[in-house]
Order: C-alpha cells, then sequence, then structure tokens
C-alpha cells in the first residue's frame, strides 16, 4: 500500500507534454531531471521527484542524467527509448521501468534510464534527444547539457 501511494504521490510530479511535441499514443508524460531511487515490491525502483522544466537543460557539468516516460497501463504493447548523444563519449544506462500488477500479468507503466560516461567524467555539453517508441510510433524530444 505504501509503494502504491509513493507512485500515485511522484505521478503528480511529473510535468505535462512537451509543448509543440506529439507523443505516441499512451504516453502520459516524459520527464528528465535527477532519478530518486528507492526499495518497492522487492526490488529498486526509482522516479523523477523534481522534473526539469521545458524544453529540458541539464546543467554544465552534470555526471549523471535521467529520463522517465509514463506508459497508460493496459494500453501500451511495447516500449523503449534510445538517448542520441553526441560523440566523444561512452554512456552506460540503469535502467528505471517499471510494471505495474493487473489481472493475468503485469503492464508497464514506465520507461527510463540513467545515464552516466563509463569514465565516470562529465557529459559531454550539447544537444541531445530522446527518442521513444511505443508500439511502432515514434517520437524524438530534443534537451541538452549546458547552455
Amino acid at each position: 500500500m505504501l509503494l502504491a501511494s509513493v507512485l500515485f504521490l511522484l505521478g503528480f510530479a511529473l510535468p505535462p507534454q512537451l509543448a509543440g511535441i506529439r507523443l505516441p499514443a499512451g504516453v502520459k508524460t516524459v520527464s528528465f531531471g535527477q532519478a530518486q531511487r528507492y526499495q518497492g515490491a522487492g526490488k529498486e525502483m526509482c522516479a523523477i521527484v523534481h522534473p526539469l522544466a521545458s524544453p529540458p537543460v541539464f546543467e554544465t557539468g552534470v555526471k549523471e542524467i535521467s529520463y522517465a516516460i509514463e506508459l497508460e497501463p493496459r494500453v501500451v504493447k511495447s516500449a523503449s527509448a534510445r538517448v542520441v548523444a553526441p560523440p566523444r563519449q561512452e554512456l552506460r544506462a540503469a535502467g528505471c521501468n517499471i510494471f505495474t500488477p493487473i489481472k493475468g500479468g503485469f503492464s508497464q507503466t514506465q520507461v527510463g534510464s540513467t545515464l552516466s560516461r563509463t569514465d565516470n567524467a562529465p557529459l559531454v555539453p550539447g544537444p541531445y534527444a530522446l527518442r521513444i517508441t511505443v508500439d511502432g510510433q515514434t517520437a524524438e524530444i530534443p534537451f541538452a547539457v549546458g547552455r
């Protein structure tokens, strides 16, 4: 019950859709920021409690960025996301996906990741993009590191 309450409250922390970008059907919101990790339902989970304003810009020198894509339960059949980043850096991702129990199984309700460089250096400043694919529909959301 506590987990459900936390997820319910965090759902209200997510910003509305980014202006001018048409998200695939089944995507409720997209958030960028720093992920808060916590234990829930026997495994580590995460959420972005304080999302960045739109358009999302991370500070210069940041070593870790996160995104979360909230999905409509029972609606989405397949979802994936990938960050397109400037060259000269090798990135690693720590997943931040959430599955909710439903009658007969589970429904994925969040796709997300926390990204950092494999050499632990700050992320290269410049334009980035989050490419979301949901049930065959694709959208690209620009964001940046540094100004």
